[in-house]
Parts: C-alpha cells; structure tokens; sequence
C-alpha cells in the first residue's frame, strides 16, 4: 500500500484537536459535581438520628442511616436527581439540615420545631 507524506501543519493541528478533546473529556467539559454535602445539625441537644438519600452506583438512591454522635453530622456523595436528608433531635432540641450543592449553591435548608424531626430535599 502507498504511504503519502502528511505535512507538518496538519500533524500540529490534528495533535491539537486531539489534546483539547481529551483535555475536555478529562474535565467533564465543565459539568458540575454530582456531589451534595448534606448536613446535620441541633441547638439545645444532640442527634438522635440522621437519615440521607444519596446515589449508590447502577442502582440509584439508597436511603441509609447515618452513624451519628453529638450535635453535627454532615458528609458529601453524589446526590443524583433527588438528595434529602431528615433529621431527628433528642428532647427538644431543635433540629436543622442542609443541602449544598458541589458549587456550594444551597439546594434546601430546614429549621424544625423544638422535638421534631426536620427533612431537606431537592430536585436536580
């Protein structure tokens, strides 16, 4: 088979295109963070429990309970479409959650009632 000599400008332009195109692959091409930072937190008590949707591979979102002790919590996954989070204070502390996204844009932020459990959730 014939070879054809490729001329140097064309080697420098295709070796360009090519960089670029995987500079952007390697970046995302500028997409956000799936990631939301989910937090926990009470005045006047500590938390009972904390529980957080978050997305687990293939499957989707997995709901699971947080190992919580003390007043704060707070952890950073991949929300996917729908992260929420729901908080339960001890007595009558009062309860607070956050939802932040990766470019920390608040999603949702809660304040309950003194004693009552408080949910943030968002739609993506």
């Amino acid at each position: 088979m014939p070879t054809f000599p490729i001329p140097a400008a064309t080697k420098l332009v295709t070796t360009m295109a090519t960089l670029a195109v995987a500079g952007g692959l390697l970046t995302g091409c500028g997409a956000e963070s799936p990631d939301v930072t989910y937090k926990a937190w009470t005045e006047g008590g500590n938390l009972q429990s904390v529980r957080h949707d978050y997305v687990d591979g293939p499957n989707g979102a997995v709901s699971m309970p947080a190992k919580v002790s003390g007043a704060s919590w707070n952890i950073r996954e991949d929300g996917g479409h729908a992260p929420r989070i729901k908080v339960v204070p001890t007595g009558k502390a009062v309860a607070h959650c956050l939802l932040k996204e990766g470019d920390d844009r608040v999603l949702d932020q809660q304040k309950g009632a003194a004693g009552q459990s408080v949910t943030c959730s968002a739609q993506r």
